[in-house]
């Protein structure tokens, strides 16, 4: 959901920033590239990863959000109905009908029947039916009456030649293309106006540097303007937006097009910047191992450990066991027991607290539980909240360690919230922040089989004070 917004907020972004700085400059050629690279952009740039600089905490507090570690939940999955299915079926059928729609635009224009001729070493189709020009792909469709005396009016050959010679079907198509799969994107109609436009300017600047008269020439399009027909997919020669094409017939070059120019390219960096998914260039990881390295001080060594254990749990890759949360958790079966002793290992055992413990077991869903705009997400926005200067007044030590653990259940809602660890402040901080941070969330829910199912998450909180 995340992402859609951004794609919305991003393509939104740069079509006003087109309609207020470029679309009355005659510089055509760069706003079709603009208009192209501009759409493409807002749908690649949330998807698009940039490592920052970790950010300092405030009052030299440093903290860790380790890996989430996921339990599974054995609670029976309830087979009703969602909302998430009646979104996805509503979606579905409108996309089906824009695609039908353009399959059925592009059959009718293919169904014209006519004489095809090469004439001035272009393919044109002249057609049984009395139609406007028209152009699409390779090929330029007129009715009869246009073609007298084995001629075509220069002009109206001129215009749709040009618009078969820049490719312009080929934006068509892609517009239509994002259009139908993205329809409840407003921004994406104004691209396809403003894509039609500039065609058209294009087209009406290549009949006008042949030396034709300009009144002449829009006297020709007026003409035209009193039969109509409209192919989807289509540049046809008597285009609606007559105003415009004659102002812009009549426009000079402006001082100020090479300033324009130039601004563009920072309003795409702006854009870049505000909607780039954002990574921090130090690994999660090394903060993880430097602070469990403090909790441990010199114990911490966990070749000794897995030489000592002999546990089929303990690896060389052993962390810190995690503190008791609770004694709600049953063991009613053996999976059960494998998540208890994740979650609270058993006295004098090494415990390995990574995912590859867990995923032992049978119940494993296909689809993991996913917070809006991923983990990284979650994370940030715990840490954002956390409130390190309630822990001033009990001076805490140089580390604290705070267990979170969560169930996500099947309509994505946050449940089962528990928190243990080694200061009782750190906690109730740790988890007002998570509560906060999942105020009004929806989550993806866990899917097994496709579909949705409960599922525990871990999230461990180290903080130490320099």
């Amino acid at each position: 959901m995340i992402i859609l917004l951004k794609i919305i907020l991003c393509s939104t972004l740069l079509i006003v920033f087109y309609y207020i700085f470029l679309q009355k400059e005659k510089m055509y050629r760069f706003n079709r590239i603009y208009l192209l690279f501009s759409l493409l952009f807002s749908y690649t740039v949330p998807f698009i990863s940039v490592s920052t600089e970790s950010p300092k905490p405030a009052n030299r507090l440093q903290a860790a959000f380790e890996t989430t570690q996921q339990i599974i939940d054995l609670t029976p999955v309830e087979k009703d109905f969602s909302l998430v299915n009646l979104t996805w079926i509503i979606y579905g059928i409108i996309t089906f009908i824009f695609l039908s729609r353009m399959i059925i635009s592009f059959m009718k224009i293919k169904k014209l029947k006519g004489q095809k001729i090469i004439y001035q070493n272009q393919e044109v189709m002249v057609t049984e039916k009395n139609i406007p020009p028209f152009s699409f792909w390779d090929t330029i469709y007129l009715g009869k009456s246009y073609f007298t005396d084995q001629q075509i009016d220069d002009r109206i050959f001129l215009h749709e030649k040009s618009h078969l010679k820049q490719k312009h079907s080929i934006d068509l198509m892609m517009v239509e293309i994002v259009k139908a799969f993205t329809w409840f994107n407003p921004a994406v109609y104004f691209y396809k106006k403003a894509i039609l436009m500039n065609h058209e300017f294009l087209a009406d600047e290549s009949v006008l540097k042949n030396y034709f008269n300009v009144k002449d020439y829009q006297n020709l399009i007026l003409d035209e303007i009193i039969s109509s027909q409209n192919y989807n997919l289509t540049h046809t020669f008597n285009f609606n937006n007559i105003k415009k094409r004659f102002i812009m017939m009549n426009t000079k070059k402006s001082k100020w097009t090479q300033v324009k120019k130039a601004v563009s390219i920072p309003a795409l960096l702006i854009a870049f910047g505000l909607f780039a998914e954002k990574t921090y260039a130090r690994p999660i990881e090394k903060i993880i191992q430097e602070t469990q390295e403090k909790i441990s001080g010199n114990d911490f060594n966990p070749a000794v450990r897995t030489q000592e254990n002999n546990s089929p749990e303990a690896t060389k890759h052993d962390r810190p066991a995690a503190p008791k949360i609770s004694d709600e958790l049953t063991e009613n079966t053996t999976e059960e027991k494998k998540i208890r002793d994740t979650i609270r290992p058993q006295e004098g055992k090494s415990t390995n607290l990574n995912q590859e413990t867990v995923s032992n077991s049978t119940n494993d869903p296909t689809q993991l539980p996913e917070f809006p705009g991923g983990m990284n997400e979650l994370r940030n926005k715990v840490a954002k909240l956390f409130d390190p200067s309630k822990l001033e007044a009990e001076k805490p030590k140089s580390l604290s360690r705070a267990d979170i653990l969560y169930t996500v259940n099947e309509a994505g809602n946050v449940v089962n919230i528990k928190v243990a660890g080694n200061n009782e402040s750190f906690n109730n901080e740790a988890l007002t922040a998570f509560k906060k941070a999942n105020e009004n969330v929806i989550w993806k829910p866990a899917e097994k089989d496709g579909r949705p199912v409960s599922f525990a998450m871990r999230l461990p909180l180290t903080m130490s004070f320099e």
